[in-house]
Formats: C-alpha cells, structure tokens, sequence
C-alpha cells in the first residue's frame, strides 16, 4: 500500500493532465485545503498569491515555509542517527497475510459478509481451472473456514477442514457501513417520482423537493420529459442514482399494468422503485400512491417503508430522513450459512 501511493498521484496527474485533481467535486475533500497547486487542466480556482513558491519577493513573501510553528503544526522531522549496516530483508510480518482480511471479515455484520461472500463467487464461478480453483479455497481458508466453506460449496470444491494458524477474533470499529446511522444526509439525492400529466403531482413533486432541499439533500424531479419542475427523466433515470425513492400522488398511473409509453423503457417507474427497495433503501409513496404502487411492486409495509399524506409533508419529509440517516434496511437482504 505504501508503494501504490506514488503510482496514485502519478495516475492522477497522467489522468487529469494536471494537478487540480481535487477539485473534482467527486475528489473535493469537506474541509478547506491550501497547497501550492497552479495552473495546468482544470484549475477552478482564482489565486490570490503572484508567487506560489517560497521564498519570494513578488508576494510579501507568501506562502511561508510550514514547519511546526509555521503553517498549523505542519511535521518537521527530528534530527536521526543511523548506525548498522544496510540489508535487504523482508520483516517478519510479510509471513501472514491473513489475519488482516479477517480483521476485516470479523468487523463486518452479517449481511455485509453475506454481500463480501456473493462478490467472492460471482468472481470465481468463472474460473476453469480446478487446480485454481483449489488454490483460491486453500487461501480464503486461511482468512476463514466459514469464508470458505460458503464458496466452495458454489464452485463445486470440496469444504476443507479449518486451517486456524492465523485465525483471530479482532473486530475494528466503522469498518461495517451499515452498521452505523449516517453522521449527515446532506448531499444525498432522494428521487420523486412524478408525472407531468397531473398538475397535483407536479406540484406535490414541487413541495417535496423544497422540504428535503432545506436539509441539505439532492431532490431529483423525475418526469416523462424535461417540463419545468422536472430534473431528470425516466428515460434516464436509474434506482443506482438514488438513496431514496418516493412516488407522488397520481403517478401511480405509470405503474398499472398494460401502462406504455414511449417516453420511457417498459415498465422503468416500477423497475426504479423496485430496485430502489431490494437494495434496501428507503421508499415511499403519498395519498393514492399509497398503497397502490406497493402492491404493484409487491412491498410490504415494513421499516423504511413509508407512507404519508400531502396535508403532513413535513412530517412525512422527517420520516423519511431517518430512513435515510439509516441509510440500508437490511431485513431485505437474505443471509445464508
């Protein structure tokens, strides 16, 4: 790891054609950052500084050199001595490379190993080779008896007996993702469903969007076509750009079976909010969207299921958030053994 930070910046560099990489809104860390960055592709910014170097005589001399005192507790490194001779050798913990991943394996909860497991044979259901095959049990083995046991029993190898050498019982915390509310919601996208051939839903769409863009979240209007009020349509709207989906009232009507058209893929309002719910994300519909949709889909009324009425938007708008804070329910998702 300590090797791959080199080849991150220089892929960084080659692949942005310079260096302003983080001002990419994806890469754009929350807290203010000062380096001496200038120029090159994609350089946002207005500097203020004639001079980015130090020392200099055009800028009042800044920047000034950080060190412990100077530049908020940048590091200076003491004076060290070396004594011995220079060797090249391998320490002795480059001999297990297993008890970390289990680290890892033994902080997560039951649902997200389930996921870490069905990555684990999605990938090695493709392998042809049984001697591979083998190879691939001999070391997950070695992280977990149960890691392996689960796979095998997919790619056609037989369980193998524990090989508890590098076992533990460590955990870390913040490791699991759904384990954990979410410290915020700001910057979440929340999808409302709507259709443009009913004023009351656009104007529901409206007052929805509003409510959660006071807390900071991203409402996306989805409509048939681009009309004022709407951000995206359903020809390209996705349930993978959501973290929660609600339905307004009267587009359930895109929902009903036999329902085509030729704005949108079949049945894609369905297929949003269906997926929205399998991945467990927090869903809801308003007056007669409720229940209609949900049977439609086939969801039953459990938590991160919400309901509510255009006479309570504020109230449902709450609700709503806590099923975001918590981020996944997953109660959805099955775990086997």
């Amino acid at each position: 790891m300590q090797g791959r930070i080199y080849s991150y910046l220089d892929t960084q560099l080659s692949r942005h054609g310079g260096p302003n990489f983080e001002q990419l809104p994806i890469n754009r860390p929350r807290v203010p950052i000062h380096n001496n960055n200038r120029d090159g592709n994609a350089q946002n910014y207005i500097p203020l500084n004639t001079a980015a170097y130090t020392p200099n005589t055009l800028n009042n001399g800044s920047p000034q050199q950080a060190n412990q005192t100077t530049g908020d507790g940048f590091f200076t490194a003491p004076g060290r001595s070396v004594t011995g001779n220079l060797v090249r050798a391998l320490s002795s913990t480059f001999s297990d490379v297993w008890s970390q991943p289990r680290l890892f394996y033994n902080s997560l909860i039951p649902v997200e190993q389930q996921f870490l497991i069905n990555a684990i044979r999605f990938e090695t259901s493709h392998i042809t080779s049984e001697v591979v095959k083998q190879n691939v049990i001999i070391q997950l083995n070695r992280v977990s008896n149960d890691i392996a046991r689960r796979v095998a029993s997919v790619i056609g190898v037989a369980a193998p007996s524990p090989d508890p050498t590098y076992y533990n019982n460590n955990r870390t915390a913040f490791v699991s993702i759904f384990n954990n509310p979410l410290p915020t919601i700001a910057t979440l996208n929340v999808g409302i469903l709507a259709t443009t051939s009913s004023a009351g839903s656009m104007a529901q769409a409206a007052a929805l969007a509003e409510a959660f863009a006071k807390d900071g979240t991203n409402p996306i209007v989805v409509g048939e076509t681009l009309a004022s009020g709407v951000k995206q349509t359903y020809s390209a709207a996705d349930a993978t750009g959501f973290d929660g989906v609600i339905v307004t009232s009267g587009a359930e009507t895109l929902f009903k079976n036999g329902t085509s058209s030729t704005l949108f893929p079949a049945n894609r309002p369905l297929q949003i909010l269906l997926d929205a719910y399998r991945w467990g994300k927090p869903v809801g519909a308003l007056d007669t969207a409720s229940p209609t949709v949900f049977n439609i889909a086939d969801i039953k009324t459990t938590p991160g299921v919400f309901s509510g009425k255009s006479s309570n938007i504020a109230g449902f708008v709450t609700a709503f958030e806590g099923g975001l804070t918590q981020f996944r329910f997953i109660d959805r998702f099955p775990v086997g053994s």
